[in-house]
């Protein structure tokens, strides 16, 4: 008797996993790249970018150099425009009724060698990268 009651415990316990799962995959939307707040998206996601290689501190109008005993490094930061994947996704919320992902990868690059005015003209490398995602939301007919 008790694996029976056992048995109908675990039954009822995935039922309702697999019920919050199939409602949580339904609840959210992939709009496609013909929408109007797709495209309204990717011109915010890249004035974004825009935004974002301005305000580094070390930029490749501002690079930083560094003396390292008899040799130099010469250091900038830039999120490439290429690396940016963007989604917008519809949601079930009255608030936010979409929500826009951004994706990107920021990279440090580096110029090294002797310690002279040329070294800020490369060639430059990119040694580091960091992916990054960012959410943001469609509030009152702008992306916040």
């Amino acid at each position: 008797m008790k694996k029976k009651y056992c048995f109908l415990f675990l039954f009822f316990i995935f039922l309702t996993i697999h019920h919050r799962q199939a409602y949580s995959q339904d609840a959210s939307i992939i709009l496609d790249k013909d929408h109007v707040l797709y495209a309204n998206f990717l011109d915010f996601a890249f004035s974004r970018i825009q935004i974002l290689n301005r305000n580094f501190i070390n930029t490749s109008d501002n690079i930083s150099v560094e003396s390292k005993d008899t040799l130099c490094v010469a250091i900038y930061q830039k999120v490439d425009p290429s690396s940016v994947i963007i989604e917008v996704k519809k949601v079930d919320s009255r608030q936010t009724p979409f929500i826009g992902v951004l994706r990107y990868t920021e990279s440090v690059y580096e110029s090294n060698g002797a310690c002279h005015a040329n070294l800020v003209n490369g060639p430059f490398v990119p040694v580091r990268h960091r992916k990054v995602t960012e959410i943001f939301r469609y509030v009152q007919n702008r992306w916040q």
